[in-house]
């Protein structure tokens, strides 16, 4: 083992750089060669820490493998989410069938994930580095690589968050599109029963010959058994229309089908990843556990949070109670009822719109007989 860590510290000492293309600061570590991509035609691997990266005394840490993209623009979106995580940045070409051709060898994804424990020792300051959680982010063409890489259980089984940015298609074919959506959906139904973190968004963009990405949207929400909900907000992205929450899937449609329209779904990625990690806290702890266990009454943190200014309050109830679930300001001024009836056993979401509220904290309460539960939330516009 040290032999092989003597090597890749050879390596990639001189391919490091320190500064930034975009916003974003740390080291940087070329693996193009390491993993025999053809950079002469545009190929390249990555793995970046941010300068922020504060490592882990257990030497478990979080990885983001992320999955077309320039460099920059993945490093500039965990940068801005502040995520406390390692980046690897794949990109295999503008087109899906790459990263489908590149990752049908099921070995090459534990290739890479082995070749980054090295860089972790030496450079992420961590004793036996281990990947503790898996974010796996994708955009456009790399779901195909996903869609590769979930083939093989063990490695779907290490994934704790997809998020998608504008990015799953499928054959128009209904037998081919069951086919080629299958662990997509698989993976949508354990975010849906809280054993994974699924995020994704989609813009209006038509793709004819082949199922766009709200079209293959519609099929993981039919193949779950959610509903997409009207809904109209103006952000980053463009004109949101429609959401769909349940348990921890979350998407977002957007209209705009313009080339700058799927562009900002990738600037955007940011939020997805704060997003993520703290939605990963929340798989850590065991909520579905708490679930199981039938009695405990829980208030999880709102998601996203901070939020602007649309925020889902979660919370679960393991007996039918009569619940009152109220907003309040750091005065300890009762803002709004979100929730005051008489409800049975399960799991309940709400959405709380603080458009008309300033930035600043605000306390979620959830009463329900003598328990009482109270969250803080940050409201940033």
């Amino acid at each position: 083992m040290k032999k092989i860590i003597i090597i890749f510290t050879l390596f990639f000492v001189i391919n490091i750089s320190v500064f930034a293309q975009g916003v974003a600061n740390g080291f940087r570590f070329d693996m193009t060669s390491t993993l025999s991509l053809d950079g002469a035609n545009g190929q390249f691997a990555q793995v970046f820490i941010p300068d922020y990266f504060n490592p882990p005394s257990n030497g478990k840490f979080t990885l983001v493998f992320h999955l077309h993209s320039a460099s920059w623009a993945a490093e500039d979106e965990v940068y801005k989410s502040q995520t406390n995580a390692i980046l690897f940045n794949i990109h295999l070409g503008g087109f899906s069938s790459s990263y489908q051709s590149y990752f049908t060898d099921q070995q090459k994804f534990q290739q890479i994930l082995n070749a980054i424990i090295p860089i972790a020792f030496e450079f992420g300051y961590m004793p036996n580095p281990k990947i503790n959680r898996l974010i796996m982010t994708s955009f456009s063409a790399g779901y195909a690589g996903v869609r590769e890489i979930f083939k093989t259980q063990s490695y779907y089984d290490k994934i704790d968050v997809l998020t998608l940015a504008d990015g799953l298609h499928s054959n128009s074919d209904p037998a081919a599109m069951a086919t080629q959506m299958q662990d997509f959906v698989k993976f949508a139904k354990d975010s849906r029963d809280l054993t994974k973190v699924f995020l994704l968004t989609h813009s209006s963009i038509p793709t004819p010959g082949y199922q766009s990405t709200t079209q293959t949207a519609d099929y993981l929400i039919n193949e779950i058994g959610a509903v997409r909900k009207p809904f109209s907000r103006q952000d980053e992205i463009g004109t949101q229309y429609s959401r769909c929450d349940t348990g921890y899937f979350h998407l977002k449609g957007y209209l705009g089908d313009t080339a700058s329209d799927h562009l900002k779904h990738l600037y955007n990625m940011h939020k997805m990843l704060g997003q993520a990690d703290s939605l990963l806290d929340d798989l850590t702890l065991g909520f579905f556990n708490v679930r199981q266990t039938k009695n405990s009454f829980t208030l999880l943190g709102n998601y996203p949070n901070p939020f602007n200014p649309i925020t889902l309050i979660r919370y679960y109830l393991p007996k039918p109670s009569y619940v009152n679930l109220e907003i309040f300001n750091i005065a300890g001024q009762k803002i709004k009822t979100l929730v005051s009836e008489r409800k049975v056993s399960g799991i309940y979401e709400v959405l709380f719109d603080a458009g008309n509220l300033a930035t600043g904290t605000y306390f979620c309460k959830m009463e329900s007989g003598k328990n009482i539960l109270i969250n803080k939330m940050l409201l940033l516009k």
